[in-house]
């Protein structure tokens, strides 16, 4: 019986320790004009972890695809990007982060695929 209950506990706090699920806040589809950024505002709270994903629909590139930290804290920055797969941003503070999204094409707009969990 001592043996099951000890069990139980690690099971329990393996759970409550490994086993939240992922949450998606946005999950959308946004057009990055020609010479133009396009910018998007979240909210994390302490001991969150942000996972990105981004992709170009027309395997195209975009210029810049950066993620900061409010007010100014650089937390992940990636140049000529065509997509992005499960990149993982820990919180260490509550606070707003900033996606940025820049397309330096002077014919065409990009459209972009975006997850953030």
């Amino acid at each position: 019986m001592k043996k099951i209950l000890t069990n139980l506990t690690l099971l329990l706090l393996a759970q409550l320790c490994y086993g939240q699920e992922k949450v998606d806040v946005a999950e959308q589809t946004i057009k990055v004009g020609s010479k133009e950024e396009a910018v998007l505002y979240y909210g994390f709270t302490e001991g969150d972890q942000i996972v990105f994903n981004f992709e170009e629909m027309d395997g195209k590139e975009v210029k810049e695809v950066e993620i900061i930290e409010l007010p100014e804290n650089s937390k992940f920055k990636d140049y000529e990007v065509k997509s992005i797969k499960d990149k993982v941003i820990k919180v260490n503070n509550k606070g707003v982060y900033k996606f940025r999204f820049y397309n330096s094409a002077v014919m065409k707009g990009r459209v972009c695929r975006i997850r953030i969990q």
